[in-house]
């Protein structure tokens, strides 16, 4: 039985870190650390926070992370660090998905 390959949430924060520390490199969708030898496959992606003006999440968003492709198919807004679902607002982390290579 083949695991499905495990996926990683790295922050734009955290990108922006590493790219003024010299650590990273980019080679169209491939993110290159290379203090560690280590590259990812990545694409845009959000970090659900919390909602914005509500208690209650209708959509069980808070805590995911949903790729900016795939919000775009369920018809989600992202606008920065804020995406609109339906009539919910949300605050995000933005950042990508990346796949270890």
């Amino acid at each position: 039985m083949t695991l499905p390959m495990a996926r990683l949430f790295i922050a734009q924060s955290r990108i922006d870190s590493w790219s003024d520390e010299g650590k990273l490199t980019f080679t169209g969708d491939r993110l290159i650390l290379s203090e560690l030898d280590r590259s990812f496959k990545i694409e845009p992606a959000s970090r659900f926070l919390c909602v914005v003006g509500a208690e209650i999440d209708p959509h069980q968003l808070v805590n995911k992370v949903i790729s900016d492709a795939r919000l775009a198919e369920m018809g989600a807004e992202s606008l920065s660090t804020s995406v609109i679902y339906g009539e919910v607002a949300y605050d995000v982390e933005p950042g990508f998905l990346g796949v270890p290579e």
